[in-house]
């Protein structure tokens, strides 16, 4: 009896026209458009209106004119059918398609379309091209036909692409019967599982093939060598193999691009590699390849594009390197490279990418390093370099990205770099660069950021600053001085403003132009006068810090219009006045320190208030009005009175105050007489078995009570802590954390990451100097999640490593917890939705 989808097939045929002529192929175009397009789908509007000419009461051969089917001129048969960006939201391909005999190229792509790959599909005669990329398809790829049914499987094939949908299942068992056809195999950006199979070694004509991101396991097959007319190979991503990368590779002759980046390889980079003389892409990146580089590479003269990036590579740059002058991209970051970068590197002709960053790397970049007119790209952070900034990075205006950062580089910075005007980043931070800032690197037009922190820059900030893109502004621990100038204010996108330990003066009114600046650090300077009121028109603001300069007068009242406002240190100043009571209803308020100034009079000890402790206040011998702020308020204090006066409370008050402390009283005997088998309990839950997660505070252990209740025990380290109570919410905070970690990476916290590791650890090690251009989140993130919203992804991982900072005084509070994730889920409600 035939298999029940060959069952279907057959009733279909005896539902069309009987024979294959020109009628069917109309009447299987209806069926085609009433599946593509269903009457009930509600997003079909601009589907039906692109088939709109799709007439199913059209005869032979107007049904050839139709949108995207292609006929024989002299038979009116279909066949070819291109179908490309038709949004089919609802649609699905129907096994009517199969009717179609004389097709030999059906292309669906980028279409959302939905439901399986039809079966039938694969034995259709005439069948070359078969393109289903960029859709929604899921289920397995049609498997060959059963043995009893003598139906081919797909006989005529030449071309197969279905990269990015939702197939799944063993990859198709495509062999030595397509070995003279099939020339194009693109099945990647699905969720394909097993191993490859040694039939794809018979793929004799194959051109192209495309495994990568999948869910492939097992060893790299050695037999994918014989396909010696392969030109391009892409099989790593997200797939998981075992072993590394054979050696017999050196067979394919043919073979001009090799992308086997991020798929577990493991050993050494074989040598033998070399022999691939048409080589122009080496891409095995994000792998755990281990050895050193093989200087027999020198001799791919065609290579334009190597990236040996995150892996455990040793050694130093092969001097047989200097042979690869045609190189446009040159990656081997976050490996274990010591040694100088050589001088050759910086007299490559073609050279755009060069990313070394996070290595060991000494002595000075090459001197030569962007004379050849054409470098985008440059990062070396993270190692130990030296000597001074070549000038020439910029020679061919082409210079987009430049980081420098945590090296020793000393000097001046060029000049040069002031007159680039393609740059759209600049990071210099922790270096030892003297002298002036180029003024020109104020005013650059495509750039978002410019970082020069904790160097040893001098001079003043020129008059022109000028940018509608920069977004980070941070000079922070220079020698900077001069007044701040107005044109500060000229950068409508600024978010970030970093200007601590300089000697800066005053801050401009025209600060309060910067609508969308979130965080102010202008501390440790010389500011003087007063807190600009115009500051206040920054409504965007989340941060303020003023604090160690030489500020007077009052805090203006109108800091309550700043509604996002969650922390303001404007401490060590000398600030006069009161604090403005409406300040105790700014409800986004969880830090405030006002400590050591001069202000005076009561502390509203009501609403946002409530939360701060004594550390806010100290230093200001004029504040009263609360047991930690000196005390209650005196008659002559401004007129203020102490709240906890009897004269301010009438009965009601007095009596809700002494049914609360008479409730706390009940609840400590109570809890008194349990303490006792609550500390057991505890206790017989310290063990290894039960760890859970480790922090700064300590290690956290799962429990049961003897009545059942689930516990997360935190166990201190040292003896937050429990003699000095510096427990508090900051340890839980941290727990918090590496439970967002949990959601985003898919891991338990401990026990996969090796001896002594954890999730927070383990998620520092692999995002640690990330390039600039990369989001870290999707260095970690589970691929099970949507790839849409990185957004709020990323959002939640900044939350998260906001929480598992070491220092507890980093971590934010629970409420700046919520306040930042409510903001975010706010800011996206689209993208929340499809998450």
């Amino acid at each position: 009896m035939p298999p029940p989808i060959l069952l279907c097939f057959l009733l279909l045929l005896t539902a069309a026209p009987a024979s294959a002529t020109p009628e069917r192929d109309a009447y299987t175009l209806s069926r085609l458009k009433a599946s593509l397009v269903p009457s009930t789908s509600t997003n079909s509007t601009s589907a039906a209106a692109a088939l709109s000419d799709w007439d199913p009461a059209a005869t032979p051969p107007a049904h050839c004119a139709f949108t995207g089917v292609t006929c024989d001129a002299a038979t009116s048969r279909v066949v070819a059918i291109n179908l490309t960006a038709v949004p089919l939201h609802s649609g699905a391909l129907p096994p009517e398609v199969a009717l179609l005999d004389a097709l030999a190229s059906l292309t669906v792509a980028a279409c959302s379309l939905h439901g399986r790959v039809p079966p039938a599909l694969a034995s259709m005669p005439a069948l070359r091209h078969l393109n289903l990329s960029n859709n929604n398809l899921s289920g397995p790829f049609p498997s060959p036909p059963s043995a009893s049914t003598s139906l081919p499987y797909f006989p005529a094939l030449e071309l197969v692409d279905v990269y990015n949908n939702n197939l799944s299942g063993p990859l198709p068992p495509l062999g030595a019967p397509h070995a003279r056809t099939l020339r194009y195999l693109h099945l990647g950006g699905n969720y394909f599982n097993g191993a490859i199979p040694d039939t794809f070694g018979d793929l004799a004509a194959l051109e192209y093939l495309g495994l990568n991101g999948n869910a492939l396991s097992g060893r790299v097959p050695p037999s994918l060598s014989r396909l010696t007319r392969l030109r391009e190979m892409y099989v790593g991503h997200y797939n998981q193999y075992s072993g590394g990368v054979p050696p017999e590779f050196s067979a394919l002759q043919s073979l001009v691009r090799l992308d086997m980046s991020s798929c577990t390889l493991r050993g050494p980079i074989p040598p033998e590699l070399a022999r691939l003389s048409r080589l122009d892409t080496l891409f095995l990146a994000m792998n755990q390849l281990t050895g050193v580089i093989p200087p027999e590479l020198g001799a791919l003269n065609s290579l334009q594009s190597l990236d040996l990036s995150i892996n455990d590579l040793s050694g130093e740059i092969p001097a047989s390197f200097a042979g690869l002058t045609n190189l446009t991209l040159f990656n081997l970051f976050r490996n274990h490279l010591h040694g100088e970068i050589p001088d050759f590197v910086g007299e490559f002709p073609f050279l755009e990418v060069l990313q070394v960053w996070d290595n060991n790397l000494t002595g000075s970049l090459p001197p030569a390093l962007g004379r050849n007119g054409r470098l985008k790209t440059l990062d070396v952070t993270g190692n130990h370099l030296t000597g001074t900034i070549p000038p020439d990075l910029c020679a061919g205006q082409n210079l987009q990205l430049l980081v420098l950062m945590d090296n020793a580089f000393f000097g001046s910075i060029p000049d040069s770099l002031g007159d680039c005007k393609t740059l759209t980043r600049v990071r210099l931070g922790k270096n030892l660069l003297t002298g002036p800032v180029p003024p020109g690197l104020f005013d650059l037009p495509q750039a978002n950021m410019l970082e020069l922190t904790d160097n040893m820059l001098t001079g003043e900030l020129p008059d022109v600053i000028a940018g509608d893109k920069i977004g980070m502004l941070m000079l922070g621990n220079n020698g900077i001085g001069g007044r701040i100038p107005a044109a500060i204010g000229n950068l409508p996108a600024l978010q970030t403003l970093s200007l601590e330990s300089n000697n800066l003066g005053p801050l401009p009114p025209e600060i309060g132009r910067l609508r969308n600046l979130t965080r102010l650090n202008a501390s440790g300077n010389a500011l003087t006068g007063g807190i600009p009121r115009e500051l206040m028109g920054c409504g965007s603001l989340g941060a303020i810090d003023l604090s160690r300069n030489d500020l007077t007068g009052e805090i203006p009242d109108t800091v309550t219009s700043l509604k996002i406002l969650c922390t303001l240190n404007v401490s060590r100043n000398r600030l006069s006045g009161e604090l403005p009571p409406a300040m105790s209803n700014m409800t986004s308020l969880t830090t405030l320190d006002v400590s050591y100034n001069q202000l005076w009079g009561p502390v509203p000890m009501q609403g946002q208030f409530l939360v701060f402790n004594e550390s806010s206040f100290v230093g200001n011998p004029g504040l009263c009005g609360a047991p930690f702020a000196g005390g209650p308020c005196s008659p002559s204090a401004g007129g203020a009175r102490s709240p906890f006066s009897l004269r301010r409370w009438n009965t009601k008050k007095l009596l809700v105050w002494l049914v609360v402390l008479l409730t706390l009283l009940i609840l400590a005997v109570l809890g008194a007489r349990k303490a006792s088998e609550a500390w057991h309990d505890v206790v017989e839950c310290l063990k290894e078995d039960n760890i859970i997660g480790k922090g700064g505070a300590g290690i956290v252990y799962h429990g049961v009570t003897r009545g059942g209740a689930e516990l997360a025990i935190k166990r201190l380290v040292g003896r937050e802590y429990a003699y000095t109570l510096r427990v508090d919410e900051k340890s839980d905070v941290y727990s918090f954390g590496v439970v967002l970690l949990e959601l985003i990476t898919g891991r338990r916290p401990v026990g996969s990451f090796g001896d002594g590791v954890d999730i927070v650890h383990w998620v520092r090690k692999v995002t640690a100097e990330l390039p600039d251009t990369a989001e870290p989140v999707l260095a970690v993130a589970d691929r099970r999640l949507a790839p849409e919203p990185v957004p709020l992804l990323a959002d939640l991982y900044k939350v998260a490593m906001a929480c598992v900072e070491e220092a507890s005084t980093a971590r934010p509070t629970m409420r700046e917890v919520v306040h930042m994730l409510s903001t975010s889920a706010a800011a996206q409600p689209d993208i929340l939705h499809a998450f």
